[in-house]
């Protein structure tokens, strides 16, 4: 007998969220129900989109019973409220990046969810390339040696129509949360590993959020990885890995497809470079849907690959990293 579809309901209608709906319906074992939004308006021209409800509002949204699993993709202030209010009503959740503000607000979510024996994940979708399980597989396969440093830009000029959110403090805005968490969770996800020590500085807007950030992070192994990310500069979008016999170029490492191994095995010159392509999906968040489904019919409170421990610890890290410019969101 063929399984049930899981059935999904969205809590906000913006771009994201759209890219979400697009996944679940390419998903054969999801099936999307209906969406809310703080604008009734905008609920009912994404329902009619999709051809799914428009729900009054957030609550009538959550306690349907034909919903097994709310996407909540509000701006980043609201994420605790959101999925609260979910899992009062027993749903699981797929809460987008960053899960919340603070490590307060995460905690208060783990703890409810383990509670309500509901399944959580934090959508850090890239960690589900093909590209980047590749990349790792290579790394653990010792390729370029004994790993030791990685130098991460992750950069770019923001458009227009996301300034607003971005250097909005009542909205959580700044670097840290809204890009820095990708670079971060990455060097994170290769190395299966949570930074022991961090330091770091900040170059606030005039709104007095982030604007720019630079981390230097340690881990146990002694590996150091630099991380520079903006949304108000162009910077190079490239990782770099450096091991003890060779070093890896990745460009648009947050979702690109190619890479390239360069091998020098500990002399000053390299004996061969291989460039190596690992073709995503168009829409990669097909592969975060695919996880949702496969956790929740496997009874899972959590994914193997985005474990809450993790996204527990990576919200203090940057909690940290905030206490360090003395920077605290007015609602905090």
């Amino acid at each position: 007998m063929t399984a049930k579809p899981i059935r999904w309901g969205i809590i906000g209608a913006g771009l994201i969220a759209h890219k979400l709906a697009d996944a679940v319906r390419l998903d054969p074992d999801s099936e999307l129900v209906a969406v809310a939004s703080k604008s009734f308006e905008k609920a009912s021209q994404f329902a009619e989109q999709y051809g799914i409800t428009a729900a009054a509002n957030y609550e009538d949204l959550v306690s349907r019973p034909d919903i097994d699993v709310i996407y909540i993709a509000t701006t980043h202030n609201f994420h605790h409220e959101n999925a609260i209010l979910a899992l009062r009503y027993n749903k699981h959740l797929l809460i987008e990046k960053p899960f919340t503000v603070n490590a307060t607000q995460a905690q208060e979510i783990i703890q409810l969810a383990a509670e309500k024996r509901c399944f959580v994940m934090e959508a850090i979708w890239v960690r589900f390339l093909p590209s980047m399980i590749r990349l790792k597989q290579i790394l653990q396969s010792g390729a370029i040696g004994d790993i030791k440093l990685f130098n991460i830009s992750f950069g770019g000029i923001a458009h227009p129509q996301y300034l607003p959110r971005l250097t909005d403090p009542a909205l959580a805005g700044g670097v840290t949360l809204d890009m820095g968490i990708y670079p971060i969770t990455f060097v994170n996800f290769l190395l299966d590993a949570l930074p022991t020590a961090s330091k770091s500085f900040c170059r606030l807007a005039s709104t007095g959020v982030d604007e720019l950030a630079t981390y230097q992070l340690q881990y146990e192994s002694g590996v150091i990885a630099s991380i520079n990310t903006s949304f108000a500069l162009l910077t190079r979008m490239e990782a770099m890995i450096y091991g003890s016999s060779g070093y890896i170029e990745f460009p648009h490492f947050q979702q690109g497809t190619t890479f390239t191994v360069h091998i020098h095995n500990g002399s000053r010159t390299i004996e061969r470079s291989d460039t190596i392509t690992e073709e995503n999906h168009g829409n990669g968040f097909i592969y975060q849907v695919a996880e949702v489904v496969h956790c929740i019919r496997a009874g899972d409170l959590e994914s193997k690959t985005i474990p809450l421990n993790e996204t527990l610890a990576t919200m203090q890290l940057m909690d940290n990293l905030r206490a360090e410019w003395d920077f605290r969101y007015p609602f905090e």
